[in-house]
């Protein structure tokens, strides 16, 4: 497990993608954030989750997907039989994918749990809190139509956004709605009179601290058309951070 910034915990990047599974916490409560499919010989997120929140005595309040592409949520249901009393929350967005309809339509719970969500959300932001610090969820397509930013602590999970250009690894978002997205991130975080200064990718493998949230957002509107840029950001990978670990 390490740690990448107060409250933020990588129990570990799994499967075949290096894809991280989440812990955010604070005063007691905590949330799951992305539930990745995982190798034989890997010990089970979600099962390194519970033993996190056993461990240290967190109540796990939320579970969330930054968006709904199968490295991101293949253990969802798991996680979901795993952790009966957590609010598992996502947008309207998710029912439209074909992944995510599968998993709906079979899943089975042997708790009596009616479905995979408690709670659905449709618009922009969603809001809750976990031990009184708030969290933030944004529908922001960019990478795919379900894109959710998780804003808390003063950072940001950017799911598979590439950060820094309009481009992104396929086209499954139109670039008009890219640019409204991106617009109507900024325009919420600016309601919200609160100051992003870390971006964190889904996988764990792009970590910006002290970032100019609004100068890089500015920059993600752009077509580089391949061109490295210098973003005003601070860039680390998880692999280069300094001794900041819980070990378990």
């Amino acid at each position: 497990m390490k740690k990448i910034a107060d409250g933020f915990i990588i129990l570990k990047r799994y499967g075949e993608l290096k894809n991280a599974c989440w812990i955010l916490y604070h005063n007691g409560e905590g949330a799951i954030v992305e539930m990745p499919p995982f190798k034989r010989r890997e010990k089970p997120p979600y099962k390194k989750a519970k033993r996190f929140f056993q461990r240290f005595k967190i109540f796990p309040k939320y579970a969330f997907l930054s968006h709904t592409h199968w490295d991101h949520s293949n253990s969802l249901t798991l996680f979901r039989l795993e952790f009966p009393n957590t609010r598992f929350v996502a947008h309207t967005s998710f029912y439209k994918d074909p992944y995510m309809q599968f998993f709906i339509k079979n899943y089975k719970s042997t708790n009596g749990h009616n479905g995979l969500f408690d709670e659905v959300f449709d618009g922009f932001c969603w809001a809750g809190s976990l031990g009184g610090e708030p969290i933030f969820l944004v529908h922001a397509p960019k990478h795919s139509p379900s894109d959710l930013m998780v804003i808390f602590r003063g950072a940001m999970i950017t799911g598979d956004w590439n950060i820094g250009d309009i481009r992104d690894c396929n086209s499954l978002v139109p670039v008009r709605q890219k640019l409204v997205s991106i617009n109507n991130l900024e325009e919420i975080v600016s309601h919200l009179d609160y100051n992003i200064h870390m971006l964190f990718s889904g996988h764990g493998d792009c970590l910006f601290y002290s970032a100019d949230f609004y100068r890089i957002m500015e920059e993600t509107k752009i077509d580089h058309n391949g061109a490295q840029i210098q973003l005003p950001a601070r860039f680390t990978t998880a692999d280069e951070l300094g001794e900041a670990y819980y070990y378990g």
